[in-house]
């Protein structure tokens, strides 16, 4: 077996897998009286399974919780079923990229904000998920800093100005 074969091989179960796991995510949201489809996205990460349904606001729960449960749950069902998976991820009607894009536009207003008046910024409290989108975003800016305060579920990003130190 030569390395394009073996490259064929790998696309072939990647394939295989997908549609195993697309089918079992179909599956289980049947079993939970949830009409819906699913499609699989390909991208940088991995796979992403983008779930349509009536039942979107359901699925994906106050800030992401119950999406977040579900693609956690889908996680240990898959490894259980088909062992060592590649990471994929579950987004229901894209809402994950327009939250991502939301998190993104929240810290460029609230970096202009800083920069406006020169004292820290407290974003309003957020899941553990979504703070690490905008701790990620702003981590280039080396004239910021980004800082998380305060426990669970009331845990916040406060930006500030980065201490001039040597």
């Amino acid at each position: 077996m030569n390395l394009e074969d073996n490259q064929d091989n790998q696309g072939q179960r990647h394939e295989i897998k997908t549609a195993e796991i697309a089918a079992l995510i179909k599956e289980a949201l049947e079993k939970m009286g949830v009409e819906a489809r699913v499609s699989i996205e390909q991208n940088v990460q991995g796979f992403t399974f983008n779930i349509s349904s009536p039942d979107s606001n359901l699925l994906i729960g106050q800030r992401g919780a119950n999406l977040h449960s579900l693609q956690s749950l889908m996680h240990s069902i898959a490894y259980k079923r088909y062992g060592p998976i590649d990471r994929f991820t579950l987004d229901v009607d894209d809402y994950k990229k327009k939250r991502e894009w939301y998190l993104r536009e929240t810290a460029k207003k609230a970096l202009e904000q800083l920069k406006r008046t020169g004292r820290p910024v407290a974003l309003e409290p957020m899941p553990a998920h979504d703070r690490r989108v905008i701790h990620a975003f702003l981590s280039a800016d080396f004239d910021f800093e980004t800082e998380s305060i305060g426990e669970e579920p009331n845990r916040r990003i406060v930006i500030k100005p980065k201490e001039k130190g040597f």
